[in-house]
């Protein structure tokens, strides 16, 4: 049963990562050139995923659940290993 909560777990840190690398940064967003905007690894952000108005909101709140199942099966699994069952 730990494998499989560490397994989980591990899947998401993956996508936490996977979604955080998506993102656009807050001096991508800003119109100036205040700022370096390198979005994703590699240089500026220009993904056809931005199309819509609203997407980085929906982006915000994936990446906030994923955080918490990331948390909520963390401790699980350490639960589960300390008490042996």
């Amino acid at each position: 049963m730990v494998t499989l909560l560490m397994i989980i777990q591990a899947i998401a840190a993956v996508g936490m990562i996977t979604m955080i690398l998506i993102q656009t940064t807050k001096s991508e967003q800003s119109s100036g050139s205040s700022g370096m905007g390198w979005g994703v690894i590699g240089g500026k952000s220009t993904s056809s995923i931005r199309t819509r108005w609203g997407v980085e909101e929906h982006l915000n709140r994936i990446t906030t659940w994923i955080a918490v199942g990331f948390l909520v099966f963390s401790a699980l699994a350490s639960i589960w290993r300390m008490h042996n069952w």
